[in-house]
Order: C-alpha cells, then structure tokens, then sequence
C-alpha cells in the first residue's frame, strides 16, 4: 500500500471545506443506480452514498436515489427489467462489503439492463481506517467500464488558500474532503508540485523573508531546503524520475531555467537570454522541457532539448500563451489570450489545432488530472480566486469555490494505487 495513504486518508465522516458545482454537464449522461447487495447495513450505505456522489460529481452519469425506483431488489436474480427499463436506466451496481481479517473489502457488479445480465464483476480490496479511498476506488473502477478512461476520485488535490492575510498549502481527496494542511504562513506559497511517484512534493516558501524551494515527504513530513534565494524563484517541476527539479530563478540578474539536482543541489543553467524565461514543465520522457519566454516580444511557448538546449517556438497564435504543460506527446494545455479575456486553451503539436477549453476569464494555473482528460484551473469572480475545471471529452464543466477564503495554485496527483 503507498504510505502517502496512511498520512492522509481519514473516515468517511471526514468534513470538506470544497464544494463542488457542475456547471455544464454530460449532453447524454449514463443512467444508473447503485444499490446495495443481500443485505442493508449503514456501513453499506455509507459506501454508496460516497459512490453516488463520486459519479455525479463528473457530470456524466445520473444517479437515481431509492425513492426515484419502481422496485429495489437485492441482488441480480430479483431484477424486473421492466421496471428499470421504464426508468430508461442503463444499468444498475450491486455493492456487497465483505469482512476478511481486519479490512473490508468491496464486492461490486455492473448488471446490464437492456440484456439482463452482468458485465462485469470486481472486488477492491480494504484499506485500513480508510473505507472511504476504498469507495473512491469502486467509483473509478465503475467509471473506466463506462468511458473506457481511468477515473479519478482516489486522487487527490493540492492547493493553496488565503483568509484573513494566512495562506495554507493544503492537500485532500479530489472531492475536497479529508483536507490535510501542509504549511501555513503568514507569507506567500507558491508554486506547488507533486513527485510523480506521490510521495514527495515542493513548493516555494516566502516564510522566512525569502524565497526558499522545499521539498517535503508527505509519509514523514520531512522538509528539505534546496533552495534559498533572495532573489525571484518559482514554478519548479518534477523530472519523470524525480532526480531533478526544473525551476525559474533571477540568481543570475534575469529570468531564467534552471535545473537542481535533488539530491546533491547542483544547479545547472539551462536558458540565457536577455528575455523572461519562466514556466518550466517537463515532457513525459523527460528529454524537453516547454517554458514561456518573451523573447519573441510577448508570452510564447518554447519547447527545449534538455540535453542539447537546442529550442523552438511552439505557439504563435494569440499574443499572450504561457503556464503550459504537457497533456500527451502530442498536445500541450496553457493559458491563452482570447479576445482579451485569458481561457486555457489546448494545442495539437502535430496539426497545430488549438482549442479553447474554458468559457471563465482571467483563467491561470492550469493542472491536469492523472488520467489526462480533466483541466483544474484557478480562476477570479471579482477579486475572489476559486477553482473550476473541465473535461476535455465530455465538456463537463465544474466549480470548486472555498467555504471560506480563496483558491489558487492548483496542483493534482498522479495515480495513487
């Protein structure tokens, strides 16, 4: 089991300071119901009601609850496919919690309406004092069968607020419960990034009057210095096999990439050039890295061989393109200038198509979901920074407004099992 788990995964009672809104669902979302199998028991109940919330939550499935239901059988066999046909209900999920040794396990089946017959059985195995993850996991079992694309629920969320002159960089599950503050200052944090294996993070810290780059373990809560700097230091980003840290620094007297080496922090510089070069991201095989540079007149996306540092420009549409990052080999998402307004738009590399995702203005900090196909981005209504997002294959899109405070600086993490 990843030890991240064990540091931050809580009960199912487990409050969230995240609301979620769809704002723009599924054209035809997937009807179903999820019941309980043979027997009703609270803990079951608890199960589903997390599962519901997970697969309403994408925007791309109705859940009809028990009182929308012209009957409720207990298992497979006590179907009368007339009653859900009527319902125009396409398929319902028999959940079973099964005691082994010391966890509970998860029994569930997808039972096909229209052909009477089950598709598919699966079984997620117990996490200990963490029912919850556990229903995230059947929600993303249930999801890929139906959309063919890993789901996400069992993912998690960082991100930074601010209330009252106080920033917290925090982390929860990706429904916004189970919130975990990492750092809380009175001073800026900025910049937060996850190791692609899910056991490290970094961030910028202003806390001591500087800008300083930890790295912290989240199974230990160990941070490490490796970076303190008087000067301007943002936007580090993960290496694929988290030897490295790419980020932007002013050491030198401009804007500049540069590489630190994790374990022995060496810096190497990678750009020199009169104009800002900031926003490094990497690419998935980690041989380039895109950044944004002015150096052609206004914010463009550049793409450098970190080996050789031989560059190009990526885009040339719109005057103002940066924060971008890889979405696959081929597309790269980042915030765009659309008729003065500033969207997150995606770029085909290979047939230059772009393509604006978002209908919000003043949008920054785009993120992308593990299983590439949602955008988390920080966005403004007024003065006041919220999260929104959106899927690119569904155009399902949501909010994720604070209780209390403001949102920026998002970042998702990869798959944690």
């Amino acid at each position: 089991m990843n030890r991240l788990l064990l540091v931050l995964l809580l009960s199912l009672t487990a409050s969230a300071e995240l609301v979620l809104e769809i704002t723009q669902s599924a054209k035809q979302p997937i009807k179903i119901a999820v019941l309980q199998k043979d027997a009703n028991t609270a803990i079951g109940e608890d199960i589903i009601n997390v599962i519901r919330s997970d697969l309403q939550r994408t925007g791309e499935f109705t859940v009809l609850g028990s009182s929308e239901l012209l009957s409720v059988p207990s298992n497979e066999s006590e179907v009368i496919q007339r009653d859900w046909l009527l319902l125009d209900v396409d398929s319902i999920i028999f959940v079973e919690v099964v005691q082994e040794d010391l966890s509970l396990n998860i029994d569930y089946s997808i039972f096909d309406v229209s052909y009477k017959q089950v598709e598919e059985r699966r079984k997620v195995l117990g996490i200990p004092d963490s029912i919850r993850q556990s229903s995230h996991y059947v929600s993303d079992g249930i999801y890929k069968h139906f959309y063919g694309i890993d789901g996400i629920a069992s993912t998690k969320l960082m991100y930074v607020t601010k209330s009252s002159g106080i920033y917290r960089l925090i982390i929860s599950d990706s429904d916004g419960f189970n919130e975990q503050v990492i750092l809380k200052s009175n001073k800026s944090i900025i910049s937060p990034a996850w190791s692609h294996d899910a056991e490290n993070i970094a961030y910028v810290s202003f806390e001591n009057n500087r800008a300083q780059v930890f790295v912290q373990n989240l199974a230990s809560g160990k941070r490490d210095l490796v970076l303190s700097s008087r000067s301007s230091v943002s936007a580090p980003a993960w290496s694929p096999d988290n030897k490295y840290l790419a980020l932007t620094s002013t050491m030198d007297g401009n804007s500049e990439i540069y590489l630190v080496e994790i374990k022995n922090k060496e810096i190497t510089r990678l750009t020199s050039n009169l104009a800002i070069d900031t926003e490094p991201a990497w690419s998935v095989d980690g041989k380039n890295i895109i950044f944004t540079s002015d150096r052609a007149g206004s914010p463009q996306i550049y793409e450098m061989n970190v080996r050789t540092k031989l560059k190009r420009r990526l885009t040339v549409e719109g005057t103002y393109n940066a924060r971008a990052s890889f979405l696959n080999k081929d597309e790269i998402i980042f915030v765009h200038r659309n008729e003065g307004d500033f969207k997150i738009a995606k770029l085909n590399l290979r047939s230059r198509d772009l393509e604006i995702l978002t209908s919000t203005q003043n949008d920054e900090s785009p993120c992308i979901a593990p299983n590439g196909n949602v955008i988390l981005y920080a966005t403004k209504d007024g003065n006041t920074s919220y999260l929104a997002g959106v899927n690119i294959s569904s155009k399902v899109k949501f909010k994720l407004p604070a209780l209390y405070g403001e949102l920026k600086e998002p970042s998702w993490s990869p798959f944690l099992r």
